[in-house]
This record gives C-alpha cells, structure tokens and sequence, in this order.
C-alpha cells in the first residue's frame, strides 16, 4: 500500500470511530432498527455534521447529516425546521443542486438501497442523486430488504470505500458489527435479550436505589423500547417494583408486557407493576419454554440468580456501574462467565459497560 493510501486509510478509520462513538450514544432507543451515525466533510477536510439515527420511522442518520451539512454550506436553515424523512429530502433534491459534489461521507452502516420499502425514502438514492463526491462504509447491511445500497452507489459512478473490503480497516468492521449486535439478533433469531446489572464499586447490589437519576432516565428509555421486560420471583417478593416508563424522556411512553421467572406457584400479586394499565403480566416456570415463545426486544433485570440463570441465552450484559461504596453489602455477583467488554460511556454518576460473552462474540 502506498504512503497516501495508508494516510487515507487512518483518515477513515478516524471519522469512521466518530460515528461509531455517536451512534453508541442511541444503542437500543431505535430499535427495532440499528444504531447509526454519519458525518460528513467538506471539500477542505471540515466536519460539516455528525448526526445518529434517533428511533424507528425518523429520519435515518444520512437524511440528518445531509440536512445539517447543506444548512452550514448553504445558510439556509429553513431546512432545519423539517422533521420528516421525505420531505427534507425532497427539500435537498429542490435545493442543493452540486453543493455536495466535493463531500464525503462517512457512514457505521451501508446506505439503505433503492428497493427498501420502508417508512423512509433510501438514502443510497438520495446520496446517488445529490452527486456526493465519496461514501465510506463502516458495515454492511445484513437486511435483506435494505442492503445493496454500496453497490447502488458505485455503479451511480460514487467512489464508495467498504471497511470490510480494507485490511487497515478491519478493526473498525469489526466495531461496527459488535454496535450492530441487537439488530443483527432480531434479523437473525427474532429477538434480542440484554440483561441489565446495576452494582456498586465494590460490587454491593443491595442497600437501596443504586444508580443515579440520568441512569435511571436511560433505563426507563430502553424500558419503553422493549418488547418484553423478564425479572424474577425474588425481585417482586422483596423489592415489589413498578417496572414502569414514568422517568423516561421518550414519547410515547409505553411500560412493557412482563415476564416474572420464579418457581413459587402461589406468588403474591401485590406488587405496585400488577396495577399498571395496557400492559400484559406473565407469570412463568419454565425459561426454556418461557424464551422460544418470545420475539422482539428482551430486557431482564434482576440479581445475581436470575442472571446465573438466564446467561446462556443473554446477547449483551449491560452492567451500569456507580462510583459509590455500601461497607454493609451482603449481596454481590456470583457467576462464572467471561465477557469481552465491547464499549463505554459515562451517563450521569454512573459508567455503562457493555459486555458481550466471549462464546457469543
């Protein structure tokens, strides 16, 4: 490879690591679609947007880019006031004329294709219609109904860069993939289970409410995006949760059916989560059974036990760490499993740690 190819190379590997670490940022809030980024740069190497897909049937992260890239190249902000897919894209068709022909665009996943069906218009057409000069690609499209949109791109006459494709790239597919993870387990199985462990520094998980109150809001999000909300007999009979959406900051605020593993038949129905409305409770004995009958997002909370029990079929273990002491803790994790920690990020007091297990990566 050549000394220019090799730069090129880490330029892209660079940009490309900017939208993984934004894309992170909407992991599980736009399921079922998957999290993703894109930047764009101007002519001169000057980032004009980085903008991450939001939730299911809003605009992709492409439209958005393209939408805050043609308003600082342009002045025209009109453009910013546009919520739906279709019509900031139109807007750019109508607009933009050859204002993005020396841009690139650096994308964590394949531009969806001209023969996707969606709530959205395609943005590999869209990016083969404004001319843009170059596309880098994180990630392919294993969605049989929106992939192709790389080839679309170079047979349009697009320079188009496949991280897959590049040896000095291939830790950034790699990334990309893992970020791609709960999409990739609801394409491929129908459904995508994360267990959800919050502790201590010095791994205490009883005492009281542990994570702090930003904490508590992300989880409520993703409460509102699950399909399924799994905990145990032992979690309803000592803590009686709600298990409810009320701090979430997503619209609209929706409490997830529940599934309560325990082998108590006769458990109390006296906890406050039975007395939430449009919502189904579940009462189950059996994991196995309880498992291959569900489909869509699985979040589980609970301890220790219920995480023993449920590690075999666990995608991700999102462990919410806060940077606190209980000197009385009797209770801490018990578990023998190995994980590969695959990212991080710090919402509020506490750290996020997402874990795969290592047979699973």
């Amino acid at each position: 490879m050549s000394g220019k190819r090799l730069q090129n190379s880490h330029k892209d590997e660079f940009y490309l690591n900017l939208c993984l670490q934004n894309a992170w940022k909407n992991q599980l809030i736009t399921l079922p679609n998957p999290a993703v980024s894109a930047l764009i740069l101007d002519k001169y190497g000057a980032i004009l947007s980085l903008e991450s897909h939001q939730e299911c049937g809003k605009p992709h992260a492409e439209i958005l880019a393209l939408q805050k890239a043609y308003a600082n190249l342009s002045g025209d902000c009109a453009i910013l006031s546009l919520k739906d897919s279709t019509q900031i894209h139109n807007y750019l068709l109508k607009h933009s004329k050859n204002l993005f022909c020396d841009s690139t665009i650096y994308v964590s996943l394949e531009p969806c294709s001209s023969l996707k069906c969606g709530k959205t218009p395609s943005c590999a057409n869209l990016l083969k219609l404004l001319k843009i000069k170059r596309v880098v690609i994180a990630a392919q499209d294993i969605n049989k109904t929106a992939k192709g949109g790389a080839e679309e791109l170079e047979q349009s006459g697009i320079a188009v860069t496949k991280a897959w494709q590049v040896e000095n790239l291939t830790s950034i597919n790699q990334k990309a993939n893992t970020l791609l993870l709960p999409f990739k387990a609801l394409q491929t199985k129908g459904k995508f289970i994360l267990y959800k462990y919050a502790c201590r520094l010095n791994g205490s998980i009883n005492g009281g409410q542990i994570s702090s109150k930003a904490a508590q809001i992300q989880m409520h999000n993703y409460r509102t995006k699950a399909n399924y909300l799994l905990t145990s007999g032992k979690t309803i009979r000592i803590d009686k949760p709600t298990l409810d959406v009320r701090f979430s900051t997503l619209q609209p605020k929706k409490s997830p059916n529940i599934i309560i593993l325990t082998s108590d038949k006769n458990l109390a129905k006296n906890a406050p989560l039975f007395d939430i409305p449009d919502r189904e409770v579940k009462i189950a004995h059996d994991i196995n059974s309880t498992l291959n009958g569900l489909k869509g997002f699985v979040m589980c909370e609970g301890g220790a036990g219920l995480l023993t029990t449920l590690h075999p079929f666990v995608d991700i273990l999102l462990v919410i760490l806060n940077p606190s002491i209980n000197a009385n803790f009797s209770l801490t994790m018990q578990l023998n499993q190995s994980f590969s920690f695959v990212h991080q990020e710090q919402i509020g007091e506490d750290l996020f740690l997402w874990l795969v297990p290592k047979q699973k990566e």
